[in-house]
């Protein structure tokens, strides 16, 4: 769904004029940047020597009320959008800059006071003409209506435009300099937030309205799609037992189902690329992205049943109704035995997780049997032949420097840890990798002598402090963070290696350095290196080893959440396969 907030760098943004006839500075309002109320129009000035970092719009206007903020500050100051009826997490409002805003009474929000560009009424195609704003505004209505918009080229990088429509006719957005070729088409009352990234020179959608349609008003099938977002919803009074997506669409079209009724739904497995159990419950919601090259619908996301184990009846797992249901065991919420379900549709998956002192069994009619322990997750998933394992426990030694506890706090230290730790779980279940790490150990230790972490990893390897701690703990890999000299480094290993499985990372850092350096471990190098087992950069998030900005390994079977692009592709920029391929002889090291 494309409705994420997200920053981004907004310069010389000139609006249509406000004259304020009152103007306010930070030093006259307590140094506070919390604009007041009561004012219908008011200019907050920010200066060097009067400046504030956080600006927020004020909480009680009235309709029409209007603020112009302008700075002339050497300084950033960040407004705060929470009452902003615009899609970006926060506004930077740099020296020079002014910005202009309408409350908006009906809406609850405070406007972009902006002049719309001019429309040239009932003509087949309108180039918009870009006015060198940072934020632009294109408003369709009767007697200002075009038949189709094509949006500019020659902008600057992160341009935002606002297309919205109150016209009586339909319209259509151009596709050509669009992230990709959805179905842009504009009815009155749609608004389409885009922002123009240059490196692509593409205008990408970061917030669109959703087509909402009553599933009483399609029937079991919905025929096609008329937006590049659509929702079906369901309802008491408002419902069919089955329901079934397009058979194509528009490439990166999305369709959002969820419901509110009573009586429980099927989602059809026909047109989309799982056969996994898509029920559909009051408060679920799945989300589908239609993809060109796949001729498929793909599942962006879906709702996840969790259960307790204590709360199971008779030891046993229920059927499925979404593709993932999690299973808890703790103490005071244990079972000696997990059954699997004997029903399930290819592809179900079942996730169980430990934090029980006491190891259990788990079992399934074709004969599965495992063990889990304390601080373990496992998944298995549904196949022709039954329920199969579908991860490797890879044993890890966390080592800290004394360092590291002396510039954060040894508690601070241990939790900095552990937070990259975590995020290499939650990294390799969103790719589908096929391991999950368990701490067994945390040791307060700096290798001796080291000064960088080239030296970190030839000395770690061999140092008998930590190889005596992690032959005790039976650790199959080991991590070290320190303050040496780097950032991240790490042997890269495309045969596993128990004597070489090290990596390590500096405070000079940030926490998302250990899943990287684990991938060089499991045998995946950077994206500008050749061969397939590599990471993939891109302009609005690189996997974890092209940039490490999002929490995804490369894949080709994998596609950005928001943005719909390709997280990888066959035989290239494929870190899942190398991961996969090395996960299992890694978790045996030990």
């Amino acid at each position: 769904m494309m409705n994420k907030k997200i920053t981004f760098l907004l310069m010389g943004c000139l609006m249509s004029g406000v004259v304020a006839s009152t103007v306010l500075t930070p030093n006259q309002n307590q140094q506070s940047g919390q604009i007041p109320s009561g004012y219908a129009e008011l200019e907050f000035k920010l200066g060097d020597g009067n400046w504030t970092k956080q600006i927020y719009l004020p909480n009680n206007p009235k309709n029409n009320d209007k603020i112009r903020i302008s700075s002339s500050a050497g300084y950033t100051a960040y407004l705060d959008t929470s009452n902003i009826d615009i899609p970006l997490e926060s506004i930077q409002i740099n020296r020079g800059n002014t910005f202009d805003f309408i409350y908006s009474e009906s809406l609850k929000k405070w406007r972009i006071n902006s002049t719309p560009s001019a429309i040239v009424d009932n003509s087949s195609v309108q180039n918009i003409i870009s006015n060198q704003q940072i934020i632009q505004r294109v408003h369709l209505k009767d007697g200002a209506w075009a038949k189709k918009i094509v949006l500019p080229s020659d902008v600057t990088n992160n341009t935002v435009m606002l297309i919205e429509s109150d016209a009586g006719w339909d319209s259509s957005i151009d596709t050509t300099n669009l992230l990709f070729s959805s179905n842009f088409n504009l009815k009155k009352g749609d608004r389409y937030w885009f922002v123009f990234n240059q490196k692509l020179k593409k205008w990408v959608p970061e917030y669109i309205k959703p087509r909402q349609i009553n599933v009483s008003s399609v029937g079991t099938q919905l025929n096609k799609t008329d937006s590049p977002l659509t929702e079906i919803i369901f309802g008491d009074g408002n419902w069919v037992s089955q329901f079934t997506l397009p058979s194509s669409a528009y490439d990166r079209d999305r369709v959002i189902v969820k419901s509110t009724a009573t009586w429980e739904a099927t989602i059809s497995n026909q047109n989309i690329n799982t056969s996994a159990t898509l029920k559909l419950n009051r408060g679920d919601r799945y989300e589908f992205m239609f993809v060109k090259e796949l001729a498929k619908w793909i599942l962006v996301s879906a709702p996840e049943r969790v259960i307790q184990a204590k709360d199971l009846n008779n030891q046993k797992v229920p059927d499925p109704k979404q593709p993932v249901t999690r299973v808890k065991l703790a103490n005071g919420n244990w079972q000696s035995v997990i059954n699997l379900p004997d029903r399930a549709q290819i592809n179900d998956k079942i996730i169980i997780s430990s934090g029980a002192a006491w190891s259990s069994t788990i079992q399934a009619s074709n004969n599965l049997r495992q063990t889990i322990q304390t601080g373990e997750t496992q998944r298995f998933v549904y196949t022709s032949q039954g329920w199969q394992a579908d991860s490797s426990t890879i044993d890890m030694l966390l080592v800290s420097s004394p360092a590291v506890a002396e510039k954060l706090g040894a508690n601070a230290a241990k939790i900095r840890l552990i937070e990259g730790f975590d995020l290499t779980n939650v990294s390799a279940e969103n790719s589908n990798a096929k391991f999950y790490l368990r701490n067994v150990g945390y040791l307060q230790y700096k290798t001796p002598g080291s000064k960088t972490l080239n030296n970190v990893l030839d000395i770690g390897r061999v140092d008998k402090v930590i190889q005596n701690e992690r032959n005790r703990l039976k650790a199959d890999a080991i991590y070290y963070e320190g303050d040496e000299e780097g950032c991240g480094l790490a042997y890269l290993l495309v045969n596993p290696n128990s004597n070489y499985m090290i990596g390590s990372g500096s405070i000079n850092c940030g926490i998302t350095v250990l899943r990287h350096e684990f991938g060089h471990n499991m045998g995946v190098d950077h994206h500008d290196t050749a061969g397939p087992a590599r990471g993939l950069e891109h302009p609005l998030g690189s996997t974890i080893m092209g940039g490490n900005s999002i929490s995804y390994f490369s894949s080709p079977d994998l596609f950005h959440p928001k943005y719909g692009y390709q997280l990888g592709g066959t035989n290239d920029r494929d870190a899942v396969t190398m991961i996969n391929k090395n996960a299992k002889a890694v978790s045996l090291f030990k």
